[in-house]
């Protein structure tokens, strides 16, 4: 079966202010940051499956390098990956709960 990623509403907001926070600190950072969340997007879609459900279907990933995970369910029906948030590591994923 082959998905498709799409993001949730807030995530595109959420994740221009991560890299944001990044290029505050060092360009080279917030390339790396992208670089990262492409590499995850992909090996995400090559086995969508394979990782823990941690709560109400939602998966989740860390990233390499950085603290923040890829809070994601599968829509099956659509053939979709649905990226709910990007969480640091430290957050409570029960503030991003009403989205």
């Amino acid at each position: 079966m082959k998905f498709e990623i799409v993001n949730a509403k807030k995530v595109e907001s959420d994740l221009l202010d991560i890299v944001e926070y990044y290029k505050n600190i060092n360009p080279k950072l917030a390339k790396e940051f992208i670089s990262r969340m492409k590499e995850a997007s992909a090996y995400i879609l090559s086995v969508p499956f394979s990782f823990q459900i941690k709560y109400k279907n939602v998966r989740t990933v860390l990233l390499k390098q950085f603290p923040y995970h890829i809070h994601y369910i599968l829509n099956e029906e659509n053939n979709q990956i649905v990226i709910l948030a990007v969480i640091h590591s430290y957050r409570n994923p029960q503030d991003y709960s009403k989205r």
